[in-house]
């Protein structure tokens, strides 16, 4: 993907040497650079201790990471260029495409301090035009001994070639059960119980869980009319001993009960092992889709309760004891289903598609602040949740609420890499072309 018709060093990108990468990802493994050196073995002395190599700074030109080394009183310059699924390597001193430069291997030997090195942020396709050294779609900022690579604001939904795209294949609404013609609202006593919105922001290290429903004990004011003070989270039926409990009540809690060991998310340790990696996102995946179906089972019976309260939690280990009354915030529930639509748009040398919800033919302008994945709030009333009704929805809004809610796609790798993801949405979702 890049433009051949440049000249590094005197030599096109068809003249660098190729090294391929681990697929699926941007990573270069030394046992790989090793095996593709070893003939060269007695120069480059593979599989020993590598000679001494100072890297003494790096840029970043044209889409190109520059290592600037010194080895005993020799300096050189190493280009890389990241494609797809590998990389293009040359050097000032030696490296055409049939030979790996002795500065090449050893410069990439230093930069994998774990056996292996990640160029997923040096890897920009499409983005700089041919002689222009400023890119369109980035900003590159030198700072001393390096620099630093950030998309412009108006760009932070860009898509590489690579990037995780959810699954459109199939769309299944989950049943949801409708209130009955009457509204029976729980009746409340001195000492009752109402339900927590446990929600946090699923991007931040500290967020393990996903949004769940926890019930607590509260005690009423003396007209019954808000809470008093809460009494704790309940988390087992022992913890509502003496409580004058609904029907409704006795369901939702038995629903809350089964959702809280699915909430917490599972990490890899190994997060660079494929196979590990995919194990435990399948569990999540499934704990995922299991904790909405419970969602839609819990929203008609939420929606009789007097009293239901929404906490950002900051993590799994703050639901415990006792509700703090600073963090509690009043929250509703609506049975309305957002209808998700799409617009699609020529930029001129990028498009750019949009995603748009709407209640009732009235468009939502959603509140990023408060992601909720099963759920979605908008920005004028972030007091009222609304649930969505099939996993692609979920997984769909998710995706797009990172990025502000559109995503760019240079027009050099669109048709190969993202139309067949437009053409799956189109299949489920209004698509308007403009």
């Amino acid at each position: 993907m890049m433009t051949k018709s440049i000249t590094i060093a005197g030599k096109p990108f068809s003249r660098f040497y190729q090294l391929p990468l681990e697929k699926g990802s941007r990573v270069l493994r030394l046992a790989v650079l090793d095996q593709v050196a070893s003939g060269w073995h007695s120069i480059f002395s593979v599989g020993k201790k590598p000679e001494p190599l100072a890297i003494t700074s790096l840029s970043f030109d044209q889409g190109l990471l520059i290592v600037h080394v010194k080895s005993e009183g020799e300096e050189a310059r190493v280009y890389i260029a990241v494609e797809y699924d590998h990389l293009l390597v040359s050097c000032s001193v030696d490296t055409d495409e049939s030979y790996l430069g002795h500065y090449a291997y050893l410069t990439l030997r230093a930069m994998m301090r774990s056996g292996y090195c990640d160029f997923q942020e040096y890897y920009w396709p499409a983005c700089f035009a041919l002689g222009n050294k400023r890119s369109g779609y980035l900003d590159v900022v030198k700072k001393p001994g390096g620099f630093t690579i950030a998309l412009k604001k108006k760009f932070i939904g860009l898509f590489r070639p690579g990037d995780d795209l959810p699954d459109v294949t199939e769309r299944t609404v989950i049943p949801r059960e409708r209130l009955s013609g009457k509204q029976v609202t729980a009746r409340l006593a001195p000492v009752s119980i109402g339900y927590c919105f446990a929600n946090t922001d699923l991007q931040h290290f500290h967020s393990n869980h996903y949004p769940f429903l926890v019930p607590y004990v509260f005690a009423a004011t003396a007209y019954l009319k808000t809470v008093k003070s809460f009494k704790r989270f309940v988390f087992n039926p022992h913890d509502v001993d003496g409580i004058s409990l609904s029907p409704q009540q006795e369901e939702l809690n038995s629903i809350c009960f089964a959702m809280k060991p699915l909430t917490a998310i599972r990490f890899s340790a190994n997060s660079h092992q494929s196979e590990t990696a995919a194990k435990t996102n399948a569990v999540n995946e499934a704990n995922q889709l299991a904790l909405f179906k419970l969602w839609n089972k819990a929203l008609p019976l939420l929606m009789q309760q007097r009293f239901a309260h929404y906490f950002y939690t900051y993590g799994l280990r703050n639901v415990t004891g006792k509700p703090v009354m600073r963090d509690m915030k009043l929250v509703e529930f609506a049975m309305e289903v957002p209808v998700l639509s799409f617009v699609l748009k020529d930029e001129g040398d990028y498009y750019e598609l949009q995603l748009k919800l709407r209640v009732k033919g009235k468009l939502l302008q959603l509140n990023t602040d408060q992601p909720g994945l099963f759920l979605v709030c908008e920005r004028s009333k972030p007091y009222l949740w609304y649930l969505l009704e099939a996993e692609m929805d979920y997984k769909l809004v998710w995706f797009f609420s990172r990025v502000n809610f559109r995503v760019q796609v240079p027009k050099g790798y669109y048709r190969e890499f993202f139309e067949g993801f437009v053409e799956g949405v189109e299949r489920w979702y209004e698509v308007k072309r403009g």
